[in-house]
């Protein structure tokens, strides 16, 4: 019996170990070596005192003055945690060098500390600053290599690029960062900068970027006047509502004009659980540059019952409302309670199951619920 125990305890001291939870620390490259990636066993951190906090040490580390080096604490390979908000941490260097930084987590507290010593000097080349954003004002979309979108400086402290003919929308947030090294690696400011105009037309637009303040901006001039065409309007979220996952380029969930100042989109027999949030938001021209969900954030709907569901979706442009209802499907679904039956069963892809699934099943040609 003791030594029945013993191997119960061990086991369960096993068991301990292999549930403790792993904390990783990702960011950028030339802060952590790699670019963000929440995997990394050279960034894992460990701990000394029973998992109360987490240590990570990276030496070596060549840091830029002034420019803040943004990182992430990531548990157990998929929760991101930031500062209170759910941004990027970031780690500001005094001086230019190489540096030992230890960044330390306290799991209870969710706080993170960044320690740096600088160990050595360093040099780095000139760097290159890049204007990376909607395609409406970059060309091309929020991508950090286009080299036509390079800005230019006659100091190597202020960095300006100006775009002609420009059209753009009164009213809609276009949106960019100044980029460093055609990487995302150094990127400014930390959220988007957001550009509005208040009158439709061709625009002139300079964008600056001054690489010691790291202030971004950018100056918008009317030079003529511009029709804006009429907008193909799309519903994209998680591919469980919609078909695809947040494609904004996937046609079948391009909305209908109602020709009342509203579009309509409507999906059929959409299978939904009940308590669960599915989400999503309208977009203009298959282009994320116009977006519109809940306040800025993606629109949210769930239902309280398991089922197969027509789900509508309305858009008025004029007053930015989105709307969705859910209603049972015309093939609507009744449920089993009781499973032991003789009639043959089949899942939505056609094979046939066994007496005690649970969920949706095909019988005698209609689908039912399962419990």
């Amino acid at each position: 019996m003791k030594k029945l125990l013993t191997l119960l305890v061990m086991m369960v001291a096993a068991l301990s170990v292999q549930a403790q939870d792993t904390y990783v620390v990702a960011g950028t490259e030339s802060l952590l070596g790699v670019n963000w990636d929440g995997s990394a066993e050279a960034n894992k951190m460990t701990t000394s005192d029973d998992g109360v906090t987490y240590v990570l040490t990276k030496t070596g580390v060549k840091l830029r003055k002034s420019t803040a080096y943004e990182f992430k604490i990531v548990k157990n390979g998929s929760e991101w945690i930031g500062d209170s908000n759910g941004n990027n941490l970031t780690y500001t260097p005094d001086a230019d060098g190489e540096y030992t930084v230890t960044f330390t987590f306290t799991v209870a507290s969710q706080e993170v500390q960044v320690d740096a010593t600088k160990t050595g000097e360093a040099t780095f080349a000139e760097q290159t600053w890049t204007v990376a954003g909607v395609p409406a004002i970059c060309g091309t979309e929020w991508d950090p290599t286009n080299t036509d979108n390079d800005m230019t400086s006659t100091d190597g402290i202020n960095y300006t690029l100006v775009k002609n003919d420009l059209v753009l929308e009164a009213g809609i947030n276009y949106e960019f960062k100044v980029v460093a090294d055609h990487s995302w690696n150094e990127n400014y400011p930390s959220n988007n900068y957001v550009l509005k105009v208040e009158e439709n037309g061709q625009y002139k637009v300079t964008f600056t970027f001054n690489k010691e303040t790291k202030e971004v901006g950018a100056e918008a001039v009317k030079t003529d006047n511009a029709e804006i065409t009429d907008k193909v309007w799309t519903i994209a979220g998680v591919k469980e509502l919609m078909g695809s996952e947040w494609d904004k380029d996937d046609t079948n969930n391009d909305m209908t004009d109602m020709q009342d100042g509203t579009f309509q989109l409507v999906k059929k027999d959409v299978t939904l659980e009940a308590g669960k949030e599915y989400e999503f938001k309208v977009l203009s021209n298959h282009d994320w540059t116009e977006n519109y969900g809940d306040n800025g954030n993606n629109a949210k709907m769930s239902v309280d019952a398991d089922g197969l569901y027509d789900v509508t979706f309305v858009w008025n442009p004029e007053s930015k409302e989105l709307s969705v209802t859910a209603k049972t499907a015309a093939t609507a679904i009744k449920s089993l309670k009781n499973t032991n039956v003789n009639t043959p069963m089949y899942n939505l892809q056609g094979q046939r199951v066994q007496t005690g699934f649970r969920g949706i099943v095909i019988m005698n040609g209609r689908k039912v619920i399962v419990k």
